[in-house]
């Protein structure tokens, strides 16, 4: 006589795609059985491992072609075609600066009352709703930071990274001196993110700088492959585990994602149960609702 087994599955883990599909096996957690998916579209995952439909969105600014939005919790930018906005509450824009090139991601950075941009081509800041370019110093040896892909801010200092050098700015400034304020890096640098005690940067590998300024940026391996441009975010440590203090770096490398502690130690959270195709960039943002939060990212 045939017997007829059924079981319930209600706990999901999330995808692996590393092992065999017809040997996925759960994992034990809490004295439950919780179980890797093979594919998931469309769904999240909560803190209990339950299962449930991702929420739709609705349409709050229309636009022609947007992207590099970003936001400190206090301003909001973005960018449309040729024009950097300023997005105030209610949804209503200021325009903070026209003729950009089509298609040039932005990076920010907030400093006291400033928020530094630079796409490549153009640097430059936002006080008050008010576009700024950097001013020359007047001083033998220096001159503004160039334009770069990435810009950063760490204990006083403004970090940009344009192909594969880092430019340093002197303290309290957004000028660098031309005789010491930078560092070459073997490959274009794909990640600048600043945690506690140091600064994340990747290109061929991720390094952790530690120090001060130029005088003291002193540099170490922290993780072997390279990030996906504009996949990183910053985020408290509690986020993760809960003994985890201080702010910690999240992005997504060739091989999976990571979180880098304030001391430069780096984990990857995937490794084991997820592959990645190879792609060019990304961007990521932190979903927060309730107390249920998830490291969202879209690669192309």
């Amino acid at each position: 006589m045939d017997a007829a087994i059924t079981q319930t599955i209600n706990k999901f883990l999330g995808i692996s795609n590393v092992d065999n599909a017809l040997r996925i096996a759960p994992t034990i957690i809490s004295h439950e059985y919780v179980y890797p998916l093979r594919e998931a579209n469309n769904v999240e995952i909560d803190n209990s491992y339950g299962l449930k439909s991702r929420s739709g969105y609705t349409s709050v600014k229309a636009g022609t072609d947007v992207h590099s939005l970003w936001s400190d919790g206090k301003v909001c930018f973005y960018v449309d075609g040729q024009i950097l906005y300023q997005l105030l509450s209610g949804y209503s824009v200021v325009t903070i600066k026209g003729g950009l090139s089509y298609k040039r991601r932005m990076s920010y950075a907030s400093v006291n009352d400033r928020v530094y941009y630079t796409n490549g081509e153009i640097i430059g800041y936002v006080s008050k709703n008010v576009d700024h370019a950097l001013p020359a110093p007047g001083r033998e040896f220096k001159e503004p930071l160039p334009p770069g892909k990435f810009i950063e801010y760490y204990r006083g200092c403004l970090y940009v990274a344009g192909g594969n050098v880092l430019y340093i700015s002197d303290p309290l400034c957004d000028y660098y001196d031309t005789r010491t304020g930078y560092r070459l890096f073997s490959k274009d640098i794909t990640m600048l993110r600043s945690v506690d005690n140091g600064l994340y940067v990747s290109d061929e590998k991720v390094w952790f700088i530690k120090g001060k300024g130029a005088d003291e940026a002193e540099r170490e391996e922290v993780y072997p492959s390279p990030t996906i441009p504009y996949t990183d975010i910053k985020i408290p440590g509690k986020y993760i585990k809960d003994e985890l203090e201080g702010e910690v770096a999240m992005w997504t490398s060739q091989n999976g994602i990571c979180v880098g502690g304030g001391n430069g130690e780096v984990v990857n959270l995937t490794d084991e149960r997820m592959n990645l195709s190879p792609t060019a960039q990304g961007a990521a943002f932190l979903k927060e609702v309730g107390h249920v939060r998830h490291y969202i990212n879209s690669l192309f």
